[in-house]
């Protein structure tokens, strides 16, 4: 596949990335835990490692004894089906632990892949010691967060995601004991913003909130157009709701095209604790408006997490984003200037793709089972995901290096803006985030590849 080509064009110069690829990875193997990419691929890190560079809390922080403590509904399906330990049907966890027999069949679940997600939310086989590791953290009375963000950098099991990801967002709080109060009070917090600011009079509304409105009402259907559930009735009408609700409550920038993409990873997650079996069969039948309020206020406020720390991404000119573009622009410039200048030659401005890119942070441009993927690890970034995004795009760009210097401006056009990514599984997925984590990794602290002239 072109994404995964290694080596370089006969008679072309290695690019600085390849080598570093080379030499990143063997050094890397002590630190970091290690899964093999393919058959003709390096082996490649995928864990993170400390600011210090050395080995944090990750893979074999965790011992791999047999472990008590919360988790998914054994068999896989809706996530909050489990009982005696596992979720207690508000996304909360109960007070027992898991029997071996759940704890087995949970792990056996998330070992042999997609969990009933269906091809929409896919997931490639987790290994065993890994999903008890998220056991073993989930069930601690105190989640240590650090250990749990080096676990999820390389991939969360997809019926742990909904507590794993209210983790990694910080809804919910650490402390089990408060877990349960807390997503009720923001549950109940949201709640109450709809009749204040959505179930009102369309003229009681401010000529600035009917044009939000209306943006919403556009974009709303355009939505994942490739995920057939999302354009439900029900479901339409609740993303309208929640992202209107969002730009209300955000004046700075109020809502921005593109923002309706970035909801949709969270509304997938938290739909799959009610709705059991693959994507595909959903059936919005099976969902009220209770159902809806409580998964549109864990969007919202996971919504309002992720967008915290890129707020100057939608604000007026979006000043980040044209930051952003800027520097994966000066770091390809460094690490494959070939590519860089076959680019400027053909007149192509990483604006003319690379907006969309940091707009929607990647997730229109690839499958939807792998921006769920892609989210494990921006959550598991923390407030450092935007920095990371710099990375990762200068990776997604340089997988099809050798393709982009044999275009000319026009295909280089239209292949940019449509990439083959359609039939990309997580190991092509896997391979950028472990391109973009060498890049920071070399990169991150050496500033001259940010200069302004």
């Amino acid at each position: 596949m072109v994404g995964t080509e290694e080596k370089a064009s006969e008679g072309k110069p290695v690019g600085k990335l390849q080598t570093l690829l080379k030499s990143t990875s063997t050094r890397f193997t002590g630190r970091l835990g290690i899964r093999k990419q393919s058959e003709d691929g390096p082996d490649l890190p995928f864990a993170r490692v400390s600011e210090e560079g050395m080995a944090g809390r990750g893979d074999g922080a965790v011992e791999d004894a047999a472990v008590t403590g919360a988790g998914a509904a054994p068999g896989g399906g809706a996530a909050g089906a489990a009982t005696d330990g596992a979720f207690d049907g508000n996304g909360s966890l109960g007070a027992g632990g898991l029997t071996r027999e759940q704890l087995a069949a949970a792990v056996a679940a998330a070992a042999a892949g997609g969990g009933g997600g269906g091809a929409l939310m896919h997931q490639a086989p987790i290994p065993e010691h890994r999903v008890r590791k998220f056991h073993k953290l989930l069930g601690e009375p105190v989640v240590d967060l650090d250990a749990l963000r080096e676990l999820s950098w390389s991939g969360v099991p997809l019926t742990l995601r909904p507590q794993v990801w209210r983790l990694l967002s910080g809804y919910l709080p650490p402390a089990k004991s408060r877990q349960a109060h807390t997503l009720a009070r923001r549950r109940r917090e949201y709640a109450d913003m709809v009749p204040e600011y959505y179930d009102i009079p369309h003229e009681e509304r401010s000529e600035d909130e009917v044009a939000a409105y209306r943006q919403v009402a556009v974009d709303v259907p355009r939505t994942a157009p490739n995920v057939p559930f999302f354009h439900e009735p029900i479901i339409q009408e609740s993303l309208q709701r929640l992202l209107y609700i969002w730009g209300i409550r955000h004046p700075a920038s109020g809502y921005v095209q593109g923002m309706n993409d970035l909801v949709t990873p969270f509304l997938a997650v938290y739909l799959s604790e009610h709705l059991p079996g693959p994507m595909e069969g959903w059936s919005a039948a099976a969902l009220d408006e209770s159902i809806m309020l409580e998964v549109e206020a864990d969007c919202y406020w996971c919504l309002c997490k992720l967008i915290e720390g890129i707020q100057d991404h939608y604000t007026y000119a979006q000043p980040g984003i044209q930051r952003a573009v800027f520097r994966i622009k000066e770091l390809v410039r460094r690490c494959e200037a070939e590519v860089s200048d076959h680019l400027e030659a053909e007149n192509v401005d990483f604006i003319q793709f690379a907006l969309r890119w940091v707009n929607c942070l990647l997730v229109r441009e690839l499958p939807f089972c792998l921006a769920l993927r892609l989210w494990d690890t921006y959550l598991a970034e923390g407030t450092g995901f935007s920095e990371f995004l710099i990375y990762l795009s200068a990776a997604f760009l340089l997988s099809w290096r050798d393709r982009l210097t044999r275009l000319e401006f026009q295909d280089l056009i239209l292949f940019l803006q449509r990439l083959p990514t359609a039939d990309w599984a997580e190991a092509q997925l896997e391979r950028v985030l472990s391109e973009a984590f060498i890049l920071r990794s070399s990169y991150g602290d050496a500033q001259s590849h940010l200069r302004l002239g």
